[in-house]
């Protein structure tokens, strides 16, 4: 006797699970056409709008470029150098967690999501096998999307999405109590439960890293700003003028008076093309038929001059918008700048690096304690200790830090074998485990030497006697 199968209502998402799928789904469509264009504008790949009245039609499809998108979130983000959790005794395991999950590269990627589109997401989980557990992976905000419950300043829930075809195939519901993974084949009908992990763990495995945050704005804020846009848009239409001037500069226009038309034909009595002539293929231009020899004129071409300067006046503004030099978008002066000049300039982009390491910290030590929670089912009191390093936002020489460095520890404010002043030199985690290593070992073969030489003065003091 055949028994049909029993569907059990967990097979289905439940109302709240279908609500939370469908409000956040919606929030990932709704931003999606914001987030494409911030990355278009990152990548140099958005299609400035022309306005079409100096420019030949024949030249509206060069694809000029200028990257000042990117520069501007690249230049914070190479300042933001995380270098783990640090505490003034146990670490609670936290720095092999931050060496098997390579958070010394995939940081980054989190805090670049952020800069660019406002916010990032990094989840914890366990592991499958041959993973680490705790599993620390960064999302993108093109494919998770969160609802931000301020009172606890955590989220109350999180969705990802995988999509086939820009059709929704999987989607994965991060909850407090559980994390549930649904399929819809092909893209359509109603999703289907596919896996319920039921971690318990009181809050969701997920966290938002919030760029530019406010009161009014708990998701973030791009650093590719209005303002940006605009002057990059600025920029390339100036550039594909300068494109054009170029054209007509190397090609200048001329002008032949007392001339006939069919002195400018071939061979075979065709008329030879405006271009041709202008390129210069044609500079033989015979007498009229009453003797008079043709007066060839030429038009002074535009200097390029003007559209450099207008473009080093955007590169202006955005440097001002975005707190960067103005030497960072390519115009050096003829005189370089002092090291003091260099690091006034800077101030403001160290500061603005500054604040998104305390906005990010936030971010990582909720990492930490997910990490914790997932690894140990806890997190001790003692964790309220633990705090965020960070490789130091200025630039200052390596001359310039190991001064400092000596100095600090001659007056007795750092010892010298403190992770702070490694910090402050610029040794990297991996450095510094490396040199705590290597002083193990002399330590260890000191203490052999000093032992074996106690022993031959012993044994030759029995011997004496």
């Amino acid at each position: 006797m055949s028994i049909a199968p029993v569907f059990l209502s967990l097979n289905f998402p439940s109302d709240d699970e279908s609500r939370l799928i469908a409000d956040m789904s919606s929030r990932l469509s709704v931003y999606g056409a914001a987030n494409r264009e911030a990355e278009e504008y990152y990548e140099g790949s958005h299609v400035t709008r022309l306005l079409g009245i100096s420019i030949p039609p024949s030249m509206t499809n060069l694809q000029t470029v200028a990257g000042w998108g990117g520069t501007a979130v690249d230049v914070l983000e190479e300042r933001l150098d995380w270098l783990g959790w640090t505490n003034d005794g146990d670490d609670f395991g936290l720095a092999d967690v931050y060496s098997q999950n390579m958070l010394d590269v995939d940081s980054g990627m989190a805090h670049l999501d952020s800069l660019i589109f406002g916010t990032s997401f990094v989840s914890v989980g366990s592991g499958a096998d041959g993973e680490p557990t705790p599993l620390i992976t960064p999302h993108s905000p093109t494919s998770m999307t969160a609802n931000w419950d301020r009172r606890t300043r955590r989220l109350s829930s999180a969705l990802s999405v995988v999509t086939d075809n820009n059709q929704a195939v999987e989607a994965t519901l991060y909850l407090p109590a559980e994390t549930v993974t649904f399929e819809r084949p092909n893209g359509v009908g109603q999703w289907v439960v596919v896996n319920r992990d039921r971690h318990n763990l009181g809050r969701v495995p997920i966290v938002m890293m919030p760029n530019r945050i406010r009161g009014s704005r708990d998701y973030g804020r791009s650093e590719i700003t209005r303002a940006v846009r605009y002057y990059t848009d600025a920029a390339v239409r100036t550039l594909l003028g300068l494109e054009v001037n170029r054209e007509f500069y190397n090609s200048p226009q001329r002008v032949v008076l007392g001339a006939d038309e069919k002195m400018f034909t071939d061979a075979s009595g065709a008329t030879v093309s405006q271009w041709t002539a202008i390129q210069g293929r044609v500079w033989a231009v015979p007498n009229d038929e009453n003797g008079n020899t043709p007066s060839v004129q030429q038009f002074s071409p535009a200097s390029p001059a003007p559209y450099l300067d207008q473009i080093r006046g955007y590169a202006t503004l955005l440097a001002a918008e975005a707190g960067i030099p103005a030497a960072y978008l390519g115009f050096q002066t003829d005189n370089p700048a002092s090291a003091d000049a260099i690091r006034a300039g800077e101030a403001r982009l160290v500061k603005r690096a500054e604040r998104r390491q305390t906005i990010f910290g936030r971010s990582w030590l909720e990492v930490g304690a997910l990490s914790l929670l997932v690894r140990d089912g806890a997190v001790p009191d003692s964790f309220a200790s633990v705090t965020n390093r960070w490789r130091d936002a200025a630039t200052p020489t390596r001359a310039a830090s190991a001064d400092e460095a000596v100095k600090l520890i001659g007056a007795g404010v750092l010892p010298a074998d403190s992770s702070v002043t490694y910090d402050r030199v610029g040794f990297s985690p991996a450095e510094q485990r490396q040199v705590a290593a290597d002083k193990r070992r002399e330590g260890g073969s000191a203490a052999l030497k000093a032992v074996v030489a106690n022993i031959g003065a012993t044994s030759g003091n029995a011997g004496a006697q």
